[in-house]
């Protein structure tokens, strides 16, 4: 067996086809004949279900439909503001109140009652009436009295119930309104028996029975369509579900049981049917179906080349351009007129082809170019040489002024945008970035009435190192404005560290502070976040795109202790300023 196995691996995709054509041609006809009968008795059994299905969903979807009315007419009375406020209103007189009902309640329930003419009785019964008004309003007590039903049935939404002996079915809710305004009041709806379960006797179907019953199992509506010669065909409710069960056990039954919920919560229609007529109908349809089969022997010995010719053919393109592609080649032009599934394949990979290429070209190219014109163009936002000016002037007019507050400021402020900008390079020494996170700093405090303190801990040994500018002001500005002028007991601080690791040949640059900290679901996506400027996230992506994937910005965080941001570079002989 795993020898023929492996041979008809081994056979080229077109004999395949030609050879399971013709065993699916020949050896499957003779046992499906054989098998025939049953076959079709159960095709025509699930006709028959299914037709049944059909008549009971249709019946269903009407009844819905009507309860669906209903329950929209509820919500709008129910919801209704101005109908719930003149229940609710303490009134002078009597005539007031009446006065009030009959402009505001009679009119509303008047018109619903016009266009939907099968409510028997539509009632809105409130606690906070004392004297009955028509069939409109009542007090809540009545509801018991007159329905016998116990007011505290209709809370936690719309319930309908049905009584089968007194052709009664009825729907009652609370009003959610009227209890807003401190009263309790409950909406009740009694409409036609006949007409509402009339529309499963519309079954356009011969010997059937339908039963509608509650959650309980209890019968709430039935009616039945036997001929006298099919009178014996009748069940009772309890045998119904019993047949009901037969066929969900996958057990031989007379009948065909089919169920359905309906829109109220805990109802379920049955609808059961004789199966004696699919037998007849069986015959003749076997007669013909071995006609059929012969006739496609025929076909199928004929189809199986023409059809594998036509198949093989566009697969065979595709494999050799995908063995093309395999072996570098993505210029390849693949491309198909065919409109069935193995044209859209191939054409699906072309797409797929042209994709990877543009792919290629943005990831690779478009994305670094975009990276670089932006930093280009952010350094360049600002004339250096106009600024440094300004700022000189502004000095020398605060020393002759004697304000030496201004004078350190302005001078803080130069040296900040002078190492800021770094003549338009985006590296500069340690030492430099440091020397700008000092005026940075200085403004800052300037700015905070020296409200926080601040503590420098840096080796020597790493000051000639090279960094990315303007990688540390981020993360001290960050620090500041959301960590330590947030704190609200203690004296603040702002601790920059530098260290290194000789060992993992790593420099490491660390901004901390004892703020208020960073909640843990913003702690872990703060880095994928979009902000303007210069943010934590453009620091870590720069810090990524300069020096590669293993080097980048960690934040570590407790919320009412403080944040630590870590700043990880290479410490190589190519990343150090000789020259100083």
């Amino acid at each position: 067996m795993k020898s023929l196995t492996k041979r008809f691996k081994d056979i080229k995709l077109r004999n395949k086809i030609m050879i399971i054509y013709i065993f699916i041609g020949t050896i499957p006809m003779f046992i499906l004949g054989l098998f025939s009968y049953n076959q079709e008795w159960d095709s025509q059994i699930n006709k028959e279900r299914a037709s049944v299905e059909d008549s009971l969903s249709q019946a269903v979807a009407q009844f819905d439909s009507q309860i669906m009315i209903y329950n929209n007419l509820s919500d709008y009375l129910v919801f209704n503001k101005p109908v719930s406020n003149v229940l609710t209103t303490s009134y002078e007189s009597t005539y007031e109140m009446y006065e009030q009902y009959a402009f505001s309640v009679d009119s509303v329930l008047s018109s619903l009652q016009y266009f939907n003419p099968n409510i028997k009785q539509l009632t809105l019964y409130v606690n906070t009436i004392k004297v009955k008004h028509g069939t409109s309003v009542a007090p809540l007590g009545y509801l018991r009295k007159e329905t016998g039903i116990n007011p505290s049935t209709a809370r936690g939404g719309i319930h309908w119930a049905s009584d089968r002996l007194s052709n009664m079915i009825y729907m009652i809710r609370s009003m959610p309104l009227v209890e807003q305004n401190g009263a309790r009041g409950v909406f009740y709806l009694n409409i036609d028996y006949a007409d509402i379960f009339g529309l499963f006797n519309k079954i356009s179907q011969d010997g059937y029975g339908i039963y509608v019953m509650d959650k309980s199992g209890n019968v709430i509506y039935s009616t039945s369509k036997f001929s006298q010669r099919q009178k014996d065909m009748f069940l009772p409710a309890k045998f119904v579900l019993k047949e009901k069960k037969k066929i969900d056990s996958n057990k031989h039954s007379n009948y065909i049981v089919v169920s359905q919920g309906t829109g109220v919560s805990g109802w379920t229609a049955y609808l059961y049917k004789t199966d004696s007529m699919t037998s007849l109908r069986t015959k003749y349809i076997i007669m013909f179906f071995f006609g059929i089969m012969v006739i496609c022997l025929i076909t199928w010995v004929v189809a199986s080349k023409a059809f594998s010719r036509f198949v093989v053919k566009d697969i065979t393109a595709l494999r050799d351009n995908m063995l093309s592609v395999e072996n570098g080649n993505l210029e390849i032009m693949v491309e198909s007129d065919s409109k069935d599934e193995i044209g859209s394949l191939v054409r699906s990979f072309g797409n797929m082809l042209a994709e990877i290429k543009r792919l290629i070209h943005e990831v690779y190219e478009s994305k670094l170019a975009q990276k670089k014109y932006e930093m280009t163009a952010l350094q360049a936002q600002i004339n250096p040489h106009f600024l440094y000016n300004s700022l000189s002037l502004i000095n020398w007019k605060a020393i002759e002024a004697g304000q030496q507050d201004i004078s350190k400021l302005t001078l803080a402020l130069s040296t900040f945008y002078r190492t800021s900008l770094n003549r338009g390079s985006n590296i500069l020494t340690i030492e430099k970035e440091l020397e700008n996170m000092k005026s940075y700093l200085e403004i800052q405090k300037f700015m905070h009435e020296d409200e926080f303190d601040v503590i420098m801990d840096i080796d020597d040994d790493i000051l000639q190192y090279n960094t990315l500018n303007l990688m540390l002001q981020p993360l001290v500005e960050n620090a500041i404005e959301h960590g330590v002028s947030l704190k609200e007991d203690g004296r603040g601080y702002i601790k920059i560290i530098g260290r290194k690791d000789e060992s993992k040949g790593q420099i490491y640059l660390i901004v901390e502070d004892n703020g208020i900290g960073i909640e843990p679901e913003l702690l872990e996506s703060i880095l994928e976040f979009k902000t303007r400027g210069y943010g934590v996230r453009n620091v870590n992506q720069r810090i990524k795109l300069y020096y590669g994937e293993e080097y980048s910005l960690r934040i570590e965080s407790t919320v009412g202790e403080g944040t630590k941001c870590t700043v990880c570079i290479p410490m190589t002989k190519e990343n150090k300023n000789e020259k100083n």
